[in-house]
């Protein structure tokens, strides 16, 4: 068992959540966006766990914030009575990362998430709660893309 844990500790495997992310950010503030937002509790949630503590931006040493959110449907395809079949949902996220104090940065960039479903028209409020879940999902997905890109930004700030 111990020869595993060595292993595992050796190639560099970590659980999932347990990013390393840089220690310019042990204290973010993350602002944009409503502190009731669920895409920002959400993310206090997945900072704690990666062991960053989210603060005021009066107490942060970085700031993450959101530039936008966007949500939306589009109809994918139309069937032959003319009624849309098929929809695709999207999130697209807008965000950056500044060091309060000193020169970490990570520059505006964007996360964009699609999901497709079929639609039913005769079970529409069964539609509804599936397109709330699919919203859902990809909300934690961009959670963890974001720490998946703070952690490599962490870990390229720390190279020699």
């Amino acid at each position: 068992m111990l020869m595993l844990c060595l292993l595992l500790a050796a190639c560099g495997f970590q659980l999932r959540g347990a990013a390393g992310l840089p220690p310019e950010m042990a204290r973010t503030a993350i602002t944009g966006l409503g502190a009731f937002d669920p895409l920002v509790i959400d993310l206090q949630l997945a900072l704690r766990a990666a062991g960053v503590e989210p603060v005021p931006l009066s107490k942060a040493t970085a700031e993450l914030r959101i530039h936008d959110l966007r949500t939306g449907r589009r109809a994918l395809s139309v069937g032959r009575d003319a009624q849309v079949s098929e929809y695709e949902v999207f999130t697209r996220l807008t965000y950056s990362v500044r060091g309060r104090g000193n020169d970490f940065e990570i520059p505006e960039q964007s996360l964009t998430l699609t999901r497709d479903y079929l639609f039913d028209p005769e079970g529409v409020l069964g539609q509804a709660e599936q397109e709330q879940s699919l919203r859902e999902s990809m909300r934690r997905d961009l959670v963890q893309l974001i720490l998946l890109r703070l952690q490599a930004a962490g870990n390229h700030s720390a190279l020699p």
